[in-house]
């Protein structure tokens, strides 16, 4: 995602700038929307989405690095969606089974997952998201990262391994 965001768009919205808040919250949206379709149940897409996007427009001056910054946001949009499936269950209030984890475990499992790629070091971690979170072909996440298809393949080769360590 960052690759796609100007660093001077983001740099501005940190300094506070509403216009460039904007277009940051307008361009965030497609993403968030594709990784909120995927891990919560369909009736709570929207409602995540907005809520990480409040919490973008709350808290963006605290974000330390830019680089961080689409591990940040889609690791909100992943707590909204599990702060939504808890208030569903406790609720009594069940979607679809496919739309959520099958247990507790899972839903740990996932949590796990997801520090462990907002870990990894910024290199690593972009490339997880643009194969395995958007869902890229080697050739695009080549392209959006502005390296050969082999370096990409081997830096997303690393990464994983590097989430299987952590995961150990």
């Amino acid at each position: 995602m960052t690759s796609r965001i100007e660093h001077g768009l983001l740099e501005a919205a940190r300094r506070g700038d509403e216009q460039a808040l904007a277009r940051l919250l307008d361009a965030c949206q497609p993403d968030l929307r594709r990784y909120a379709r995927r891990n919560c149940a369909t009736e709570d897409v929207e409602e995540a989405i907005q809520d990480a996007l409040l919490i973008l427009y709350r808290r963006l001056g605290a974000l330390r690095t830019i680089a961080s910054f689409s591990g940040w946001l889609f690791q909100i949009v992943k707590r909204a969606c599990l702060r939504r499936l808890r208030r569903r269950k406790s609720e009594g209030l069940s979607g679809d089974d496919h739309d959520q984890p099958q247990d507790s475990l899972d839903a740990d499992l996932r949590l796990d997952l997801c520090r462990s790629i907002a870990m990894l070091p910024d290199l690593y971690r972009e490339v997880v998201i643009l194969r395995d979170v958007k869902g890229l072909n080697a050739e695009e996440t080549a392209s959006e990262l502005g390296t050969s298809v082999e370096a990409a393949k081997s830096r997303l080769h690393r990464a994983r391994y590097l989430i299987r360590q952590s995961l150990a």
